[in-house]
């Protein structure tokens, strides 16, 4: 009797040809939906590690600030697509040396800046040529930065004046 009983349990233990048969088509469907969402992760990917470098750069650079109590420069070359930060009051020479050592990341091939946009700033203060100033405190002015790829995708950091927080928006932003 109780062999009976064990042997009906035993039986009922494994799955059927039908089961297995749908747990492979919901997981083939599953797949097919999710490729054109990695294709695009796979594309944007290279924006998205640009924008990981910036923020990664300025929040160094407001660390940098408050740690030595010094005021930094944040610079960046559209030809090189090369950002790097220094003291605010050191000469070029030096200026040069540092850009090729401590505090310079390299953006991505086929990510660029488009846009670096302060509020407060005045109009004939360019921040792509003049650099962002970063106060001793580690504060600096609202900022937009735009980086972009070939495919004209975009990514837009909000940096914010006294949080050492950055929000990173898809497509363009403008101040609030």
């Amino acid at each position: 009797m109780q062999d009976e009983f064990f042997t009906k349990v035993a039986a009922n233990r494994g799955f059927t040809l039908l089961e297995l048969l749908i747990v492979c088509l919901l997981i083939a469907i599953s797949l097919a939906m999710s490729i054109p969402a990695l294709r695009n992760s796979m594309v944007s990917d290279e924006l998205a590690a640009g924008s990981r470098k910036v923020i990664a750069l300025i929040t160094s650079s407001r660390n940098r600030a408050v740690a030595d109590n010094e005021a930094q420069l944040v610079f960046f070359d559209s030809a090189e697509r090369k950002l790097w930060y220094r003291t605010a009051s050191k000469n070029n020479a030096i200026a040069e040396e540092i850009k090729t050592k401590r505090g310079s990341v390299t953006l991505p091939s086929g990510i660029r800046i488009d846009l670096i946009k302060q509020a407060n700033s005045s109009r004939e203060q360019d921040p792509m040529q003049e650099g962002i100033w970063i106060s001793k405190h580690g504060y600096m002015d609202k900022t937009i930065i735009r980086l972009s790829n070939a495919q004209n995708k975009s990514i837009s950091l909000l940096i914010s004046p006294f949080l050492f927080t950055i929000k990173t928006i898809d497509g363009t932003a403008n101040f609030d």
